[in-house]
């Protein structure tokens, strides 16, 4: 998985003006998401027919703050032994490799069969559960758009 990232990410290449923030796996596929702080936008790279694709995308804050750069480096936990970590079994879930206070963070949110969304942030770097948290999906809802 690490190797196949670092691929993605070498054929992407450099940039002047953003850097990497992000890892997403979606549809058992990777996304990459690289930031722009002169722009305070989200490029985010996939793959189309094996063709590397480009979104934009804004950055939805509070408070417009820079956003933490990712070095794969420091990953030395598989997304497969993070997901080991959590308690809640399914086969729907998303994963995000990201950093959060510094630290490199495998963010999981599961929907569950009795519809809660569970999430958990495994230490990409230790495998240590950070934290988890499960709620009702219609307690979710209910919490968008309130501030």
């Amino acid at each position: 998985m690490l190797e196949e990232l670092k691929k993605t990410v070498k054929e992407i290449g450099l940039f002047k003006d953003r850097y990497l923030v992000s890892c997403f796996m979606m549809n058992n596929e990777w996304r990459v998401d690289y930031y722009s702080p002169k722009e305070h936008v989200i490029y985010t790279y996939f793959k189309v027919d094996n063709k590397l694709k480009e979104q934009k995308d804004e950055i939805f804050q509070k408070e417009k703050k820079l956003l933490e750069k990712l070095d794969l480096e420091k990953v030395k936990i598989h997304y497969l032994e993070a997901l080991e970590k959590v308690e809640v079994e399914s086969d729907k879930y998303i994963i995000i490799l990201q950093v959060i206070d510094n630290e490199v963070v495998w963010n999981v949110t599961i929907l569950t069969t009795e519809f809660r969304i569970y999430n958990a942030k495994i230490s990409a770097e230790t495998g240590k559960k950070l934290s988890e948290e499960e709620c009702n999906m219609l307690d979710f809802k209910k919490g968008l758009g309130t501030s």
